[in-house]
């Protein structure tokens, strides 16, 4: 009985190893395992059903249970395959750097009023007061790091004379400035004199009560510069 069974089972162990590279080593431990405990059940089954003939049976019984139990053991030791890793997605693509915008158009150049702050004339005078040739300076030292800078030089007076007698003064106000601007290096061509007269005052040339307002009278006798 025992050469029969341990003929059977050789035969299943060479079967396995025909097969062994598609089966796994947990596969192949069941399945002999099966095997051999398939033999001596199906040996002992084999010889009580034979009878007499307990050899025949044995063998039989042995035979069919090495197939039976390696089978069985093959199917207790069934693995399920790895799950297949999921696809790792690509990376994803930066962004296109975004374009930069348009430059905004500069904005409409603005004329700019320059005024002559504390530069004021005496009653009823034209000349410049030596007092207030720093502040001309300054003016025309802006107008040479702008070359192409042309003003507009506006003269005022207050509201004592008459309206054409002001209006001559202011011209000379102005003039006066074009002069010393000019003296400083400045081109006489990038400078216009205007006459205002009396209008567009600063100050109120009279108090609320109607009497006079030096102060304010003061202020108005100016000039002013004006990009153009």
């Amino acid at each position: 009985m025992k050469r029969r069974s341990g003929f059977w089972v050789l035969w299943v162990l060479a079967l396995t190893g025909m097969t062994g590279c598609g089966m796994t080593q947990k596969q192949r431990n069941y399945t002999i395992a099966g095997a051999i405990a398939g033999g001596g059940v199906g040996a002992g089954i084999g010889a009580v059903a034979e009878g007499d003939d307990t050899r025949t049976g044995t063998a039989i019984g042995a035979g069919v249970g090495v197939l039976i139990g390696g089978v069985i053991g093959y199917w207790l030791a069934g693995e399920q395959a790895p799950a297949t890793p999921a696809p790792v997605a690509p990376p994803a693509r930066p962004a296109p750097p975004t374009p930069p915008s348009p430059s905004a158009a500069p904005a409409p150049t603005v004329s700019k009023k320059i005024v002559l702050r504390g530069i004021n004339f005496d009653f009823n005078k034209a000349n410049i007061k030596r007092e207030f040739a720093p502040v001309l300076d300054e003016a025309a030292q802006i107008l040479k790091d702008n070359p192409s800078v042309k003003v507009t030089i506006e003269g005022y007076t207050d509201s004592i004379g008459s309206d054409a007698y002001n209006q001559k003064l202011s011209e000379r106000r102005a003039t006066a400035v074009k002069q010393y601007l000019v003296s400083k290096g400045i081109m006489a061509d990038r400078l216009e004199t205007v006459g205002k007269g009396e209008k567009d005052p600063v100050a109120p040339n009279t108090n609320p009560n109607g009497k006079d307002n030096p102060e304010g009278r003061a202020m108005n006798r100016r000039a002013e510069l004006k990009v153009r």
